[in-house]
């Protein structure tokens, strides 16, 4: 069953929290993050399915799937000076490749790839006490090929009817956003007025919309990483969405939202 969805940030300086950074703005994040580590508490979720994007560490000139799933024992991977290590409910990983597989997405799916601090960050923050495994679940946002918005939102429906499907009490998870320009000479520009304006969609429940924008236009916004979001969209549905916050700092839009479903 579906039991609870949210969306994260994560932007590596909310963990870092290099001397560039506004503190309180870091700490008005964190506070957002330590509401959604007491709403999972309370959940009492058997998995987390974190849907996140990758920085060109799991996947590169090995193969770059446009939708994969991580279905080993474990998922581990390194950010600075932190090294981490997770159990994944594998029971429940291996039935959303297969049924997503019957539901007509060519998924890949990986026992060993580094896991992207995209997954870590926000589970730094948020992960309840007792653990709970997770289910991994890569959308590529930065090389080709990229799933449009509309794939994303089709495929996070299918996500959505094989989570409700199962017996375990399922968390959703989307990392990722808003807008930032990473690498580029518009890094200190992002477009925070475009970020509102979704998110006052979201609060009236008009997710759906978001399906219908183009791969131009999350790039031209900085938004490459809403496929994430946009993904679970599709699973939760026409669900008015809580921001907990929205926190624009110089290169990053830092919002942490829960559907109530």
């Amino acid at each position: 069953m579906l039991a609870g969805a949210f969306a994260c940030a994560h932007t590596p300086q909310l963990l870092a929290r290099p001397e560039t950074e506004d503190r309180d703005l870091v700490l008005r994040v964190h506070a957002a993050f330590g509401r959604v580590r007491q709403r999972l508490t309370a959940l009492r979720p058997d998995a987390l399915a974190v849907i996140a994007g990758d920085h060109i560490e799991a996947f590169f000139l090995n193969a770059v799937p446009a939708l994969a799933v991580y279905a080993g024992a474990e998922c581990a991977g390194t950010f600075g000076r932190y090294r981490y290590r997770f159990p994944i409910h594998e029971p429940l990983a291996r039935a959303i490749v297969e049924e997503g597989i019957g539901r007509g997405f060519d998924l890949a799916y990986t026992q060993d790839a580094p896991l992207d601090y995209a997954f870590f960050v926000p589970l730094h923050f948020t992960m309840p006490d007792p653990a709970v495994p997770i289910v991994p679940l890569h959308v590529n946002v930065y090389l080709p090929p990229q799933p449009t918005p509309a794939r994303c939102h089709a495929w996070g429906a299918a996500l959505g009817e094989i989570v409700r499907s199962r017996p375990e009490r399922v968390v959703l998870m989307a990392s990722g956003g808003m807008s930032h320009f990473p690498g580029t000479d518009r890094y200190a520009s992002p477009d925070f007025e475009w970020d509102r304006g979704v998110l006052d969609a979201l609060r009236a429940g008009r997710g759906r919309e978001l399906a219908a924008l183009t791969g131009a236009e999350l790039d031209r916004t900085g938004n490459v990483e809403l496929r994430t979001w946009i993904a679970l969209l599709g699973a939760v549905g026409d669900v008015k969405a809580d921001v907990y916050c929205y926190e624009p700092s110089w290169h990053h839009g830092n919002a942490v939202v829960e559907w109530p479903v």
